[in-house]
């Protein structure tokens, strides 16, 4: 009788030790989830902020090449975008290196990549921008003409806007079916979309990473 008790006993304490170890892989399995939605909200946030602002920039640099020069304040406002969206980018590494670090593996978007920092090709075009910007308060000329170096620069930043612009067209008719609103972002954080949208723009950087941007060295206050 007191072998079977000790039996039960033991039965007991092995069940008992089960359903706790599956509250807490639920439990850890439920905070795990929940962290990596809210990477990928604050992802899909820095993704539209980036789609944005290349936009804009795009506009600026056909209106520029087709006239030849550009305004300072269109400058400015480059430089400005430019500045943000490699914020954006480099926000977005970090948010996939959380991703990355806390994914199942075999079951984990990856993106293949060991040079992401000579890769930020729009943080070399905001240091490009600055130095312009910079020369332009030193002659204090309300316009820049763009010709020889600066034409052709021009010309490569908008070759990128072009590209990145029509890749995330692209992605947006063939992935997301044109959906909008809280539909769509649900969609992009869900099905980690925002890692594609990522490794898309890296891959399009990656054909301008020999190039040279003049940047003239000067006393700036940013």
């Amino acid at each position: 009788m007191a072998r079977k008790l000790k039996s039960m006993d033991y039965i007991m304490l092995l069940s008992i030790f089960l359903i706790i170890s599956v509250i807490v892989n639920i439990y850890s399995m439920v905070k795990l989830n929940n962290y990596k939605y809210k990477i990928g909200q604050q992802s899909y946030i820095e993704i539209e902020d980036f789609k944005q602002k290349n936009e804009i920039n795009l506009d600026i640099l056909a209106k520029s090449i087709e006239q030849s020069s550009i305004k300072n304040e269109d400058l400015l406002k480059l430089y400005k975008n430019y500045d943000a969206m490699s914020s954006d980018i480099m926000e977005l590494w970090q948010q996939y290196g959380s991703y990355s670090q806390n994914a199942i593996p075999f079951f984990t978007k990856n993106i293949k990549t060991d040079k992401v920092m000579e890769n930020e090709i729009h943080g070399k075009i905001k240091e490009y921008a600055l130095s312009l910007l910079n020369k332009e308060m030193k002659n204090q000329a309300n316009k820049l003409v763009l010709k020889d170096d600066d034409l052709i620069s021009f010309k490569f930043m908008y070759d990128i806007s072009s590209k990145i612009s029509n890749y995330f067209n692209e992605f947006n008719n063939k992935t997301l079916n044109n959906i909008t609103g809280e539909e769509k972002e649900k969609k992009v954080i869900n099905e980690y979309y925002w890692i594609d949208m990522l490794d898309g723009v890296y891959k399009i950087s990656d054909d301008y990473i020999n190039l040279q941007w003049k940047v003239e060295s000067a006393d700036i206050a940013k």
